[in-house]
């Protein structure tokens, strides 16, 4: 999955656990850079949270939104 792309826009995320989220995406981190090394992350801004993180392991899909 390539969370980079979503970088700057306004995304809706399908969590494995069937949880949803729409937000604004405001960081990306690499996988040569996070704690464990096997996964991308990526943070977004949404009504409740300036910065919620989460990395590609825990996501089902993403969709870009207007």
């Amino acid at each position: 999955m390539n969370l980079h792309q979503y970088l700057g826009k306004k995304i809706r995320v399908t969590f494995t656990d069937a949880q949803v989220l729409e937000g604004f995406c405001n960081g990306f981190t690499g996988k040569l850079d996070t704690e464990d090394e096997f996964y991308d992350e990526i943070t977004i801004e949404t009504s409740k949270h300036k910065y919620f993180g989460f990395n590609e392991s825990e996501v089902k899909g993403i969709e870009i939104i207007n």
